[in-house]
Formats: C-alpha cells, structure tokens, sequence
C-alpha cells in the first residue's frame, strides 16, 4: 500500500473532493483524521472506509475552520489519537457568486475567511504535530486551490483574491519552512462535481462532460503524499494540463506510453502550452501512466 501507517488529516473531508481524497487515502494504508462542520457528513465519510475493511484508524473531529480555538483542539486531539501527521490537507472551502459592487460585505468576509484564514489556522493548528524527523520522508502540507489562479473568472472576486492569496502563502510558507522537513503543494482543479460548483445537483448524474467528479483528483494528492514527490516543494499542480496528459496518452502509440520518458517528445508535440507547465513533473506522469 502506497500510504500504509501513514496519518492524513483533512478538511472539508465530509463531502466532495475531501471525501474522495480521505476514501483514497484510506485504501492507501493511511489513517485519517476527517474535518469538517458536519458530523453527520463525517460520520458518513467514516462508515464508507470502515466498509472498506482495511483496518486504518479514522478518527472525526467536527470543526469551523474560521475558529482556531475548535482546530486547534481538534487537531490536538487527532495527535493523541493517531500520533504525529505525515500528511495534513487544507481542502475545506467556499464561494458565492455577485457582480463586484453588489457582493454582499458580509459573504466577502466569509469566503476570506473559510479560504485564507482555514489555510493558515490548519497550518497553525498542525504545525506542532507534524513529523519533521524524516528528510527522506518529509512532512506534506497540501492545498486545494483553484482555477481562479490564474484565470481569475468574473463575478467571483472573493474566491479569486483567497486562490490568488493561498498561493502567495505557500510561497512563503516553502521559503519559511525550507530547512524543517515539511514540503508545501498545491492542487488546482479545474471545475468538480461538487456542492460548491452545483449545489445540490452535485453528485446527480447530469454534471456536465467537462467537469470532473471529486474522484478524478485523487491521483494528485496521493502522488503528493508519496515517497515520490519527496523533493517536491512550492508545487502547483494544475489539473487541467494533466487531463491534456491522460488525453494525449490514450491516443499515445503503445511504445510512448511506457514511461515519461518514452512519452515526454510525443506530448510536446500534441500539447506544447501544457507540456511547459508539466516538464518538471515527469514523476507525477510516471505514477499516473503506473496506475492507469
């Protein structure tokens, strides 16, 4: 198992993409420590990976992410239970959408809050619990941003400024933390399956054939949990140019698909804008084409 004995917490982990990752996680060998609001959303989370019968610990912790006091003795508590994280993900998140001058002061704050605030008080609250020991095994801190960075759609100014923000924080943060064992990366969806996109229509069936289920990302935070993204550090990996890769691949002789080598000229002739922003991930690609 990829992530076996390991121990990942997650936000936003009762629904959408933070269920999926912690599923994921859990087949994986981890135990995991889930986070959200929600209790009932938790506990179902829960149930689905003790179905699974892989015998990892799952511990639930309701918690707001915009009050630091409930995370930090949440994840106090998920050290006592667990142990030190090798893994922690920053995934819960939130947006509406208004024309700038008529967003709502309050829904602005609130979206800051959830978005740029979570990040930081997960961090804090994880800080001291992390395994920091291991240099052939660093600690990961990973964050679920967006296609807002860098495309920046209109009508959603509050959710493009936090995107636009966690990312200038985990450039900091890499800068900051560089010589403590704990390595800071990103994953930016493009649009997913979920109650943040579609409301309540998430999960129905009907999604459009360009946007993703919660699932499909799985790949990414698993890799970044993974002994091979060890030296990985202030990564963004945008989802859309590694759909482009499993794209290209399909088509792909068979002789090009055998490794990233093999793959790498064949791709830069297909898809050159997204070979730019993959070439330096050719590790992510060799999992991906492994596991395909």
């Amino acid at each position: 198992m990829l992530l076996k004995d390991k121990n990942v917490v997650i936000t936003g982990s009762g629904r959408g993409i933070g269920k999926a990752i912690a599923i994921a996680c859990a087949k994986e060998g981890a135990n995991v420590g889930l986070i959200s609001r929600t209790i009932e959303e938790l506990n179902n989370t829960k149930k689905e990976i003790e179905e699974l019968g892989t015998g990892v610990k799952v511990v639930v912790k309701p918690a707001d992410i915009t009050k630091f006091e409930e995370i930090e003795k949440a994840f106090k508590e998920f050290n006592n239970e667990l142990g030190l994280f090798n893994g922690v993900i920053a995934n819960a998140g939130y947006s509406r959408m208004w024309a700038t001058h008529e967003f709502i002061n309050e829904k602005f704050a609130e979206i800051l809050n959830v978005n740029v605030l979570g990040v930081f008080y997960t961090f804090k609250a994880a800080y001291p619990y992390m395994k920091k020991d291991d240099k052939k095994d660093k600690a990961r801190f990973i964050i679920t941003g967006s296609e807002a960075y860098p495309h920046a759609p209109s009508r959603l100014t509050a959710y493009v400024a936090s995107k636009y923000a966690v990312v200038g924080m985990q450039k900091a943060m890499t800068a900051e933390y560089k010589k403590e064992n704990i390595n800071f990366t990103m994953v930016l969806p493009t649009q997913i399956d979920t109650s943040l996109l579609r409301g309540k229509k998430a999960g129905d069936g009907n999604k459009p054939e360009h946007v993703l289920n919660p699932w499909d990302l799985n790949d990414y935070y698993l890799f970044l949990l993974s002994e091979d993204a060890n030296r990985i550090d202030n990564g963004l990996i945008f989802t859309y140019d590694f759909q482009e890769v499993k794209k290209v691949l399909t088509e792909a002789p068979s002789e090009k698909r055998e490794n990233w080598e093999a793959f790498k000229d064949y791709f830069k002739e297909k898809a050159p804008k997204s070979y730019e922003n993959v070439k330096n991930l050719g590790k992510l690609i060799d999992f991906i084409i492994t596991r395909s």
